[in-house]
């Protein structure tokens, strides 16, 4: 089974009160998630996870560090697939976050602060993800 490589984000902004927020999408038939994406050919992962956390939130971020991955089973149109993420952090740098709807079907776009985050969080995975992003602001 051949495996399908994706990296996907964390991003996150400070408030001016010190806040963390972490953004958040929404496609259309979906739960509330993590900006992220498939590598395209000769494309490295921290620039597709920028071009990814872009194209879905027209926001631009720099990469901090890498959080964690995660490793799971989907069913596609040709069966069962595994598919491997690598999550990163990310800081805002600038742009006004908004849904892109088109060819990414993303909905909804909204800062959101981290705790509130991982409870929006459908998926354990996700939430785990977000968790590992909330130990490395307090570590």
């Amino acid at each position: 089974m051949k495996a399908i490589r994706g990296v996907g984000a964390v991003v996150f902004r400070l408030r001016p009160d010190q806040t963390i927020e972490i953004l958040l999408i929404r496609k259309r038939k979906g739960f509330w998630s993590l900006p992220k994406g498939k590598l395209k050919p000769d494309e490295s992962p921290l620039s597709t996870i920028v071009r990814e956390v872009y194209e879905e939130t027209r926001v631009t971020a720099e990469v901090i560090d890498i959080i964690g991955n995660v490793d799971y089973l989907i069913n596609g149109p040709r069966g069962k697939h595994r598919k491997m993420v690598d999550y990163y952090l990310l800081r805002a740098t600038k742009g006004h976050a908004r849904p892109t709807g088109g060819s990414e079907q993303i909905v909804a776009v909204e800062w959101v602060p981290l705790a509130e985050a991982i409870e929006r969080l459908q998926r354990p995975r996700l939430r785990a993800i977000v968790r590992a992003a909330q130990s490395w602001f307090s570590g």
